[in-house]
């Protein structure tokens, strides 16, 4: 019975642990990989809506300078036209 046990135990037990070893760390640096993959998706994700935020704000800016000039404008004619009036 013992003999029998020897023919199916490895001859080298390290290179057979080596093995196993070899073969957990490449499943772990898969799933490593496939983690990255995702944050670096996430953060392409989040790079684009900071970019669309970027754009709605440079927007929002440039209608507000409208507005102001836009009031600006009013005030100037309104003013030009009570002096106008003033003056009859």
């Amino acid at each position: 019975m013992t003999d029998r046990n020897a023919e199916n135990e490895p001859t080298n037990l390290v290179l057979e642990q080596l093995r196993l070893m070899r073969a957990e760390n490449s499943a772990q640096f898969k799933q490593m990989a496939s983690q990255f993959d995702e944050i670096r998706a996430d953060i392409k994700a989040l790079k684009t809506a900071v970019r669309g935020f970027q754009h709605q704000t440079i927007a929002e800016i440039y209608k507000a300078n409208l507005t102001v000039s836009a009031f600006a404008d009013l005030d100037r004619r309104v003013t030009a036209l009570e002096d106008k009036f003033a003056d009859r």
